[in-house]
């Protein structure tokens, strides 16, 4: 069900908490969340608020300003919470979790890049491939896939920027405890991406071309368009993979702000991104037991029927072989009967008297209620082995 985003209260948790702890709390992102903020006109706070105010330092906070023809926006409220009465308890269990509070410590914190650090290995690697590296139709190096680089698609001119940016990076993955691995790709190339929480998130740096001219080339009877493409010379931090078919969050230098100012956004997203992995792991994981499940149960009721089919194809056996066998006795009655009448002689010893024992015996063959007499019927499977 929807409610209205009331704008006073929003204020006031938006300026209480961090807006990654507040978006938890409505089960959206903290970009959405954001982005409600904006259309009401709601001021957040600046880049390093909460952590002056967590270290006691003064902060100023912003006053809610008058505004009026806001647009109505409308959220969904979490009903399975409201209904079970568990809603405080949730807010209470997001507060208390630590990996929240560490991601929205590391979102205000700033990530220093210091261009006279020393590159980490995998930088240094990544550099002197790429110093040797050509470059593509767009302006673009290209990564030889001949040993594992940091994913790290930029032009030459801007090399050694993103290779600074990589590098504080890197170094602050590893200061916060995660590793790093090499993935190896279906193109041969071999991918550096990083663990956290038992999860493989991607990380890059790219940057993208622009079109520069368009013109025609004439080939033998034909011809043929073709673009020409330069390298804008700005660069985008992509958390997650951002090849064809996958999603990716984008973090770019704009007019107020560099990248250098949001790697600690960038590597807060990242650490978000691993949660999501893992929360959709643990999903699959219960799709999983319960298809394995169902399919157990499924194949149980599989033998259960195949074994009931199997009973009612003998009991419809058994009645008509009961049923044969009372029509075949009533026959022999009736034969008995008529060849006395005949006069014929029907003494054992006689070929009538042995031919009406044999169909006395046949009828008992046919009866499920009593023991089958022998016959050379039974030797028949015998002939199956040749």
């Amino acid at each position: 069900m929807e409610e209205i985003w009331n704008r006073e209260e929003l204020y006031a948790e938006v300026w209480e908490k961090p807006l990654v702890r507040v978006a938890a709390k409505y089960d959206i992102s903290a970009v959405a969340l954001g982005k409600v903020c904006r259309k009401l006109q709601i001021p957040l706070p600046g880049r390093g608020y909460w952590t002056k105010k967590e270290f006691g330092k003064p902060v100023e906070k912003s006053t809610l300003p008058e505004a009026s023809n806001l647009p109505v926006v409308r959220r969904m409220k979490n009903v399975l919470a409201n209904t079970m009465g568990r809603e405080e308890n949730k807010t209470v269990e997001i507060e208390n979790d630590p990996e929240l509070i560490r991601i929205a410590a590391i979102k205000t914190a700033v990530i220093p890049v210091n261009a006279n650090a020393k590159f980490h290995k995998l930088v240094e690697q990544t550099r002197r491939t790429l110093k040797e590296a050509h470059e593509d139709s767009r302006g673009i190096l290209i990564r030889p896939p001949v040993e594992p680089t940091l994913n790290i698609r930029v032009s030459k001119k801007m090399l050694d920027r993103a290779l600074r940016l990589m590098n504080a990076f890197v170094l602050k993955i590893e200061s916060e405890g995660f590793a790093l691995q090499v993935e190896p790709r279906e193109n041969g190339k071999q991918r550096i991406c990083a663990q956290m929480f038992n999860q493989t998130v991607h990380f890059s740096i790219v940057e993208k071309a622009f079109q520069k001219n368009r013109r025609e080339v004439k080939e033998h009877s034909w011809t043929r368009v073709v673009y020409d493409y330069e390298p804008c010379g700005v660069l985008e931090f992509h958390v997650g993979d951002d090849s064809y078919y996958h999603g990716f969050r984008s973090f770019r230098d704009g007019k107020t702000q560099t990248l250098e100012s949001l790697l600690g956004e960038c590597f807060a997203e990242l650490m978000l991104d691993a949660r999501r992995q893992r929360a959709e792991a643990v999903v699959r994981q219960r799709k999983e037991l319960e298809e394995r499940k169902k399919r157990e149960e499924l194949e149980q009721l599989a033998r259960v029927i195949k074994e009931e089919e199997i009973k009612v194809q003998e009991l419809t056996l058994w009645v008509k072989g009961w049923s044969e066998a009372r029509r075949m006795r009533e026959f022999i009655v009736a034969l008995e009967k008529e060849w006395v009448h005949q006069g014929l002689d029907l003494s054992p010893e006689t070929p009538k008297g042995k031919r009406i024992v044999w169909m006395k015996e046949q009828a008992d063959r046919l009866d499920p209620m009593i023991p089958s007499p022998p016959s050379i019927l039974d030797r028949k499977r015998e002939l199956n082995r040749w």
